[in-house]
């Protein structure tokens, strides 16, 4: 799961990457920016909320 919190991170900096330069002069650009950033918390915060349930398994001695 940690691996699929990594791509992630990376796909989501890189369309950030290319959306600041491919909108660069656009006069909405930080909306564009905003959208971006509020994606990738949202879909981070999904993936790490269900990395925490399959960590949290009981295991009886």
């Amino acid at each position: 799961m940690k691996k699929i919190i990594l791509i992630n991170a990376i796909v989501w900096a890189a369309l950030l990457l290319v959306g600041s330069y491919l909108f660069k002069d656009h006069e909405n650009w930080n909306y564009f920016f905003m959208i971006i950033i509020l994606g990738f918390i949202t879909i981070n915060s999904v993936l790490a909320v269900h990395n925490r349930k399959e960590n949290k398994k009981c295991f009886k001695a």
